[in-house]
């Protein structure tokens, strides 16, 4: 297992805040390091993609905002989303490896551009989310803020959530899981991927999610609900921006940044 260099270092944990996104911006504000890591209890306004709230009860979960200084053009930094999926993805499985759960890559799914999912018997169901928020300073990136939320040890959701956690997925009757050991192995899956990504740039992290994200594998038949309405058509896959290519029956292919995917009518 990789350890930790600069990410955590400070480490700072609320019992409770609005949201750890937004204390990391006010720490990115007044300067603080590259690497520092707001971790609480609960939140009373976390948020997913596109202003959604996110469930954020006391102790069972993870709500955790990551401040980067990265020396990336602004165009470049979406594609972190991709790179701190697949950290998540990592922890994910070496917990449930872990305990033993048969199968478990298997169970899991990265789901573009920033959702990690589980199988169960009832269908797809949210893990994890991520979402990426950039400061500029004129035209360069000042700051990023990488906000994760992991339902580690959580086994209720409100009506009409499609999520799980990954203490549900080993069973109902495994004890309570450590958020913070989850954290600190989420951390040191991510760093050096971070490191490799701002040396080798973002070919292998597009490679790397496209092999996990099978709900936007060519050949898929896809509804994306964007900002603007709901896009039908056949994926292209993820093109070397971290685009979602997708082919709409009149021909006409769209490129698009960000949208909710769905194989049927409901998007996750």
């Amino acid at each position: 297992m990789p350890t930790l260099s600069l990410f955590g270092s400070p480490w700072l944990h609320h019992p409770r805040c609005g949201s750890t996104s937004d204390e990391a911006r006010a720490l990115g504000r007044a300067g603080k390091p590259h690497g520092t890591v707001v971790t609480a209890d609960e939140q009373s306004n976390g948020r997913g993609r596109q202003g959604r709230s996110w469930f954020s009860p006391p102790g069972d979960n993870l709500y955790l905002s990551l401040l980067l200084r990265p020396q990336l053009q602004p165009r470049d930094v979406p594609l972190l989303t991709l790179c701190a999926g697949l950290a998540v993805e990592a922890a994910a499985l070496d917990l449930l490896r872990s305990a033993g759960l048969p199968a478990s890559e298997d169970r899991l799914v990265l789901k573009w551009p920033n959702d990690l999912l589980a199988k169960t018997s009832v269908g797809l169901r949210k893990v994890a989310g991520i979402l990426t928020e950039m400061t500029l300073s004129g035209s360069r990136c000042d700051f990023v803020i990488v906000g994760v939320g992991v339902n580690v040890s959580g086994l209720q959701f409100p009506d009409g959530v499609p999520a799980t956690s990954l203490r549900q997925l080993l069973g109902p009757q495994t004890p309570p899981l450590s958020v913070h050991d989850f954290a600190v192995t989420l951390l040191s899956h991510f760093e050096p991927l971070y490191q490799r990504f701002v040396s080798d740039g973002s070919s292998w992290v597009i490679d790397a999610f496209s092999t996990r994200a099978h709900l936007t594998a060519a050949g898929q038949r896809l509804h994306v609900q964007t900002a603007s309405g709901t896009i039908s058509g056949d994926s292209l896959g993820i093109d070397r921006d971290g685009a979602l290519l997708i082919r709409r029956d009149d021909g006409y292919v769209e490129r698009l940044l960000s949208g909710d995917v769905s194989l049927g009518t409901a998007s996750l």
